[in-house]
């Protein structure tokens, strides 16, 4: 599998997501969620995370990928795009 994945310094958003040679969307791999609104002033996120669906042949078909480079792309938006208490999009 060849991947480009690089991701904006301070949003929780992918600037390149190349998989395969075919653009990349992370809502194919999931979604992203403030999971504590709570916890957050207007406007800003309490814990941005990234939530990773299961593998869906459709998607492993679109970019030639196995189940197992899915679950590796998945663990790297993770660490990429979940950036916890942000205020960065204010």
């Amino acid at each position: 599998m060849k991947l480009e994945l690089d991701v904006y310094s301070s949003i929780c958003e992918t600037k390149t997501f190349v998989i395969n040679g075919i653009k990349a969307s992370y809502k194919d791999f999931g979604r992203k969620i403030d999971t504590q609104p709570d916890k957050s002033r207007p406007n800003a996120c309490g814990n941005m995370t990234f939530e990773s669906f299961a593998p869906a042949q459709q998607i492993l078909d679109k970019y030639g990928i196995s189940s197992k480079e899915y679950n590796n792309i998945c663990i790297l938006l993770r660490s990429c795009i979940s950036f916890g208490v942000c205020r960065q999009c204010v």
